[in-house]
């Protein structure tokens, strides 16, 4: 059994270091921008655009080669948080508890009022979806804003929550309590010997059932460790040191311990190797664990180091006013205190990441929102009665462990399986359309492909333009497949008699291009020149041209 896990662990770290080490002399300053005013965050790096929340209650986005992008004033002083989501927006709130979500382009998506002040940085879901913290308050948004349900805690948390492995978040309370909150607001806890420094996520354990538990690492300020799960605790390996920041990767932790010791640590077998590094005693220390390596950034500057602990470069700053980011093509990103934002090159690379899809983002799982269930109820009323039921859980922002469940009705009973016999009545056309548009309130882009699909062989153009309207309400088309079912319709000849359906699509695609920004716009900015051709019903041209005005206009 031994011999299993030393293979599993030369794996993980030894073999990817071969594939991407590339050190460099001396790091390189590439440019720098005035950024206007002082940063109150790290940098946020993600697709070649850098984001940082400045005084004044801005939000800055620069491009890689420091060009500004945009500028987004929150109307009020912003706390120093800033999350994005896999579809490239990004989450501030101002300290008077207004929330705000703004797209890759720099719009406002939607802002709510949370009555309370953020306590920790919001978290995203496999589906874009927010975990918000307030003090004894969780509350769960989707990426389009409506609430999907609030968790009351018996105490605050203690440290910064995290995201699990199975698509929901962990943290500590202030009573010592670890509680593992799942995507529908499903709360396990079990109790710690006492507040510990910090909390990771291991990949979750499964059952002969399918039931997935998972795991977690409590790391305390004496460098010791326990071991988190569906048993229970279970002690692990101390560290050799009190830690100064953690982080883990492949089910490893990698530590800096304030003896200044870099640590790789199997929880199962202890360390696997440390280096020496100039970081003893030093707060602040951020780690960053990529697909490139392990890299230590602070204020004072940073270090990266292969997987097999081999340092590979090193850096001073003076007068930054955060630590720095690296991004994944080896640019370090610092703000400084003269409000400049510099850029260094500190690595290269010699293979490329690979795909990460059209939003540079894949989630690491799924909940399994948008798989289909059969549905068989005798009488329309009867689906129609359990439709406004769902519509008035979701208006009240509590759906919470019944989310599952509520869509596949939904996902059901759009698709026209709820009545059999009776699926192309009037009143069965209806309960569709409004199953349709209670998807498009959920907002789970994990719906997106059915939605496309249902789309693309519906023969009733009133439901198909339910589903183009839903699709633009969710605003997002992870693998493009809606704009390509709608780019096929409209190719289609006899565009006359399908007038209404055109403009809807027209509409549907505006709103995922305001929603998603450039991902988007450089597929659905052509189909609507398309439909404002001239060749077009009056109709359909005025509404792409509305759109098409509208996305060039802020």
């Amino acid at each position: 059994m031994g011999y299993f896990k030393d293979l599993i662990i030369f794996i993980f770290v030894f073999l990817p270091a071969v594939v991407f080490a590339l050190p460099i002399e001396e790091p390189e300053l590439l440019w720098r921008q005035v950024l206007g005013g002082a940063a109150l965050t790290r940098p946020v790096e993600q697709l070649e655009a850098i984001m940082v929340v400045r005084e004044g209650g801005v939000l800055t986005a620069l491009g890689s080669d420091g060009t500004l992008f945009w500028e987004y004033r929150a109307g009020g002083r912003l706390l120093p948080f800033i999350a994005r989501s896999g579809n490239g927006a990004s989450y501030v709130c101002r300290s008077d508890g207004v929330f705000h979500a703004i797209n890759r382009a720099g719009r406002q998506l939607w802002k709510v009022n949370l009555k309370g002040k953020l306590s920790f940085p919001p978290l995203t879901g496999w589906d874009d979806r927010i975990f918000l913290f307030l003090p004894g308050t969780l509350c769960c948004f989707t990426a389009s804003g409506t609430r999907l349900w609030q968790v009351e805690l018996e105490s605050p948390f203690a440290i910064d929550p995290v995201a699990d492995k199975s698509g929901g978040f962990a943290g500590v309370l202030e009573n010592g309590k670890l509680i593992q909150v799942n995507a529908f607001g499903k709360m396990n806890s079990v109790q710690l010997s006492s507040v510990p420094f910090a909390v990771v996520s291991l990949k979750p354990s499964g059952s002969r059932s399918g039931s997935v538990h998972p795991r977690f690492i409590a790391i305390h300020t004496d460098g010791r460790l326990e071991l988190a799960g569906d048993g229970g605790l279970a002690e692990a390996p101390r560290l050799p040191a009190a830690p100064l920041a953690v982080t883990e990767r492949d089910g490893l932790l990698a530590a800096l311990l304030e003896n200044g010791e870099l640590v790789l640590v199997s929880p199962e077998q202890g360390p696997v190797w440390s280096v020496k590094t100039e970081f003893a005693k030093q707060e602040g220390v951020e780690i960053d664990w990529n697909e490139r390596g392990i890299y230590l950034l602070s204020k004072s500057g940073g270090e990266g180091y292969s997987r097999q602990g081999e340092r590979r470069w090193n850096m001073k700053l003076s007068g930054s006013v955060t630590a720095p980011v690296l991004n994944g093509n080896g640019v370090m990103y610092s703000c400084g205190k003269d409000w400049i934002l510099y850029a260094y090159r500190v690595e290269y690379y010699d293979a490329l990441l690979p795909d990460k899809g059209v939003y540079g983002f894949r989630a690491e799982g799924t909940y399994r929102l948008g798989e289909e269930s059969p549905l068989n109820f005798e009488f329309p009323q009867r689906l129609e009665f359990s439709l406004n039921m769902v519509e008035a859980v979701i208006k009240a922002g509590n759906l919470g462990e019944m989310e599952p469940a509520h869509t596949k009705l939904l996902l059901g009973a759009a698709a026209g399986a709820g009545v059999p016999g009776r699926q192309n009545s009037v009143e069965n056309m209806k309960i569709r359309a409004k199953a349709l548009r209670l998807l498009g309130l959920l907002g789970s882009r994990e719906t997106v492909p059915f939605l496309a699909r249902l789309f693309r062989r519906e023969q009733n153009l009133f439901i198909k333009g339910a589903a183009a309207e839903t699709i633009g309400a969710i605003g997002v088309d992870p693998e493009g497949l809606a704009l390509d079912a709608f780019a096929e319709f409209v190719a289609l000849p006899g565009g006359y008699l399908r007038e209404r359906l055109l403009a809807g699509i027209a509409a549907a695609t505006g709103k995922l291009c305001r929603f998603s920004g450039p991902p988007l716009c450089s597929r659905g900015i052509p189909l609507l020149v398309r439909l404002a051709d001239a060749a077009q019903p009056k109709s359909v041209r005025r509404r792409a041209e509305r759109e098409l005005a509208a996305l060039y206009s802020f």
